[in-house]
């Protein structure tokens, strides 16, 4: 899972030890410095594809993170096909409808597991 606050914390501190400031950092991720502050203070949850680019703008691996690269190339390849599904035209609103009830309830089954 991804912690929002100690990553946030973390791009904070890749961003001072270059001397950036949060509009520098806004501006080569595309985002507004708004965005960035609610980043880098935690109040944003990041998405996979904002991490990856915080990942390029800083040339670093997603490692540096904590996160474990082969579990995100899966989560990756999910997230693809999945978005493939959703955007086929051959697949009826009937079924891709319960496919996303499916997919929401494997993701509320899986916040509702207990940690180990």
């Amino acid at each position: 899972m991804i912690n929002n606050k100690n990553i946030g914390l973390q791009i904070k501190n890749l961003r001072v030890q270059r001397g950036w400031k949060q509009c520098d950092l806004a501006d080569k991720m595309g985002l507004s410095r708004p965005a960035i502050s609610n980043i880098e203070s935690g109040k944003r949850s990041l998405t996979l594809s904002t991490l990856k680019r915080v990942c390029e703008v800083f040339e670093i691996d997603i490692s540096y993170f904590g996160i474990e690269t082969d579990n995100l190339n899966e989560a990756i390849d999910i997230t693809t096909r999945i978005n493939a599904l959703f955007n086929s035209e051959e697949l009826p609103e009937e079924q891709k409808d319960e496919l996303y009830r499916t997919i929401m309830q494997i993701y509320l089954n899986s916040k509702n597991k207990p940690k180990s």
